[in-house]
């Protein structure tokens, strides 16, 4: 696990020295750092050592060291492909995971891909070529940015490397109304103009020709509905690619613990290693003061089921002291309520092991919200009417002096790409829109929102919005939001975060079961609780799915400086598409109790106080 930069069309060794001191805390072990100054090529490395310790240093070169790599992940299925790689000819001087994808560049070229099982987001230079080859991992785990500048391109693990590497600040009005929207930006989107993601499942070409984006996977390939199974069988099956992912994400050569909220996903997730190891497993919990929200007690009750070394952190209102630092880590802007429980977590975790288990992902694959079953009871008793109503109701809602957010939300059941656009993730239906605190003049239409839902929900045949909603959240959501959250925090403290549930063949697996496997009317994730039903105690099994988020809304009703700091007003004027008096006006309104905004305050926050620690030319620290 690591973190990586580098830069095509540019070589200035004092800039790569800051890019790399930058991502440190991804990588404290060690550093590597490769400079070609005919060629214009920069590559640098900062490695956090799980695996070969002695043997895994960075950059790794093929045998002529025409081909180089620098590595941010873990490839599960290493030795499998050494060994095939030896028997085809190929010498190896490590047991590194790192080096084996030099020989796959060798071997299959941009097709090397299809070789992989892991998380990962790696860039290849191919002198002969003259070609920098950058790829990210199926479902988006690791993250990887790049973009141009006056001379190039630059990329890395984390966005402001790129800004150290010369790219453009200018904000995208665009990217910023899809982040106020769904609490992140879509696609290959992100805030910046200059500055994108390789999405998941992608590879990016730079060379002497341009920049070539491809697609080699996608989950949205398979069909759904597809798997011809029983019930019994489905969750049979599932039961065995749960135990191989979770057996193959123990792999390490350091401590590896796990994060346990006493929900049904990581309730399993640590089931199963418990079970596959021999020494108890070290795990750890978010407590909250505020019993609405703590869920200690269910993490206690799992932990002494399985009997494991069980920690807890405890947080409050007088967390938010870390918030500043929280920002700094991140590069970026976020809506998720999780990121400051998951910082402050990762760094208790941090003092005990390097790796930690998790169980993101399950959610978005077993339809694990309520609005799986909400959104469709509410479409399935309006499907009688004709469809020009939910036009109607549209138009009405613009003008209604009461009763618009209802007609609105009527109007939003007229198809599966409406129903998706309006019922995923941070975008509810009942709480401020955009419009409301935002200058930006986008519509879901001219910010590319729309479309880019459409692109999701045109590949799924199947005509359950379950299931479109699920493709959106899996393709989308996960990897721009939760995969987001999960990495930054976690690498903040340089503590490695693994996700078994999103294995490449789990979530194949999931996509192409029925939707009556997956959620009902009456239970959700249904398939996922019979896998692991002989597992777990039954009150976990029973419960309602809670969420490890923080009161917000009672702490934006409270007093801490680093609320008052970036809610001043003179930072509200000078922050880009917020309109200052909207802003402030939300914030007073929820401190008197006349609106409940938390969540959308929290948005507000992380994005004015992202931009004046990163854009701001004032007050930028990169």
């Amino acid at each position: 696990m690591c973190g990586i930069v580098g830069a095509y069309g540019r070589v200035d060794e004092e800039t790569l020295s800051s890019m790399l001191e930058w991502i440190e805390h991804r990588g404290p072990d060690d550093e590597g750092r490769y400079i070609d100054r005919d060629a214009g090529v920069m590559l640098g490395a900062r490695r956090l050592a799980i695996v070969d310790l002695e043997g895994g240093s960075q950059p790794k070169w093929n045998e002529d060291e025409t081909v180089g790599v620098v590595f941010n992940g873990e490839i599960y299925n290493h030795d499998e492909l050494r060994a095939s790689l030896r028997r085809d000819g190929h010498r190896f001087e490590s047991q590194s995971d790192t080096e084996v994808l030099v020989h796959l560049w060798e071997e299959y070229g941009d097709r090397m891909v299809d070789h992989l099982e892991g998380m990962f987001a790696f860039s290849i230079w191919d002198a002969t070529s003259q070609t920098i080859f950058l790829a990210r991992d199926r479902m988006g785990i690791k993250p990887l940015y790049f973009g141009r500048t006056d001379v190039g391109y630059v990329w890395g693990s984390e966005l402001p490397a790129l800004l150290i590497g010369g790219v453009n600040r200018s904000i995208d009005p665009a990217a910023v109304f899809n982040h106020f929207s769904l609490e992140y930006a879509p696609g290959a989107q992100t805030l910046l103009r200059d500055v994108r993601k390789v999405k998941p499942g992608h590879t990016v070409e730079i060379g002497p020709d341009g920049v070539r984006d491809r697609e080699y996977w996608s989950f949205l390939d398979v069909e759904t509905g597809s798997a011809a199974t029983s019930f019994a069988d489905a969750a049979d099956r599932l039961s065995t690619l749960l135990e191989r992912s979770v057996e193959q994400r123990l792999m390490a050569d350091v401590p590896v613990g796990a994060f346990l909220s006493g929900g049904l996903d990581s309730s399993a997730i640590v089931g199963i290693a418990s079970n596959l190891r021999d020494e108890p497993l070290d795990t750890y919990s978010v407590a909250f003061s505020d019993e609405r929200f703590d869920e200690s007690a269910e993490a206690r009750l799992v932990a002494d089921h399985f009997g494991t070394n069980h920690h807890e952190v405890h947080v409050d209102l007088s967390s938010m002291d870390v918030f500043d630092d929280m920002i700094r880590h991140l590069g970026e802007p976020t809506g998720h309520l999780q990121m400051l429980p998951l910082f402050l977590l990762s760094q208790r975790a941090r003092e005990d092991v390097k790796v930690a288990l998790a169980g993101e992902g399950a959610d978005e694959l077993f339809a694990g919200y309520s609005r799986y079953q909400q959104a469709p009871q509410y479409k399935r008793k309006v499907d009688f009417l004709p469809g020009f109503t939910h036009d109607v109701a549209g138009a009405v809602a613009t003008v209604a002096p009461v009763g618009s957010k209802h007609l609105r939300y009527y109007s939003w059941l007229k198809d599966n790409t409406e129903l998706v656009l309006h019922n995923t993730c941070g975008f509810m239906p009942f709480r401020p829109e955009p419009d409301d605190f935002l200058t930006t003049g986008e519509t879901t239409e001219t910010s590319g929102l729309r479309s880019s839902v459409s692109q999701v929900t045109s590949r799924v045949e199947d005509p359950t919005p379950e299931q479109h909603i699920s493709a959106f959240e899996t393709s989308q959501t996960l990897p721009n939001f939760h995969l987001f959250k999960a990495d930054h925090t976690s690498m903040a403290q340089s503590l490695e975060l693994r996700v078994p549930f999103l294995s490449a063949d789990i979530v194949e697996f999931a996509h192409s079961l029925p939707i009556e496997y997956k959620a009902t009317d009456q239970d959700v994730k249904r398939v996922l609780k019979r896998a692991v039903g002989d597992l777990l105690p039954r009150e976990i099994l029973e419960r309602e799915k809670m969420g490890m988020r923080p009161p917000v809304e009672d702490w934006f009703r409270g007093d801490h400086d680093a609320i008052e700091r970036w809610f001043d007003r003179g930072r509200l004027e000078r922050t880009p598409y917020v309109d200052a008096d909207r802003a402030a006006g939300l914030r007073d309104r929820h401190r008197r109790g006349e609106e409940s905004v938390g969540r959308t305050l929290w948005l507000i926050l992380t994005y004015v106080a992202w931009y004046h620690t990163f854009i701001d030319e004032k007050t930028a620290i990169v």
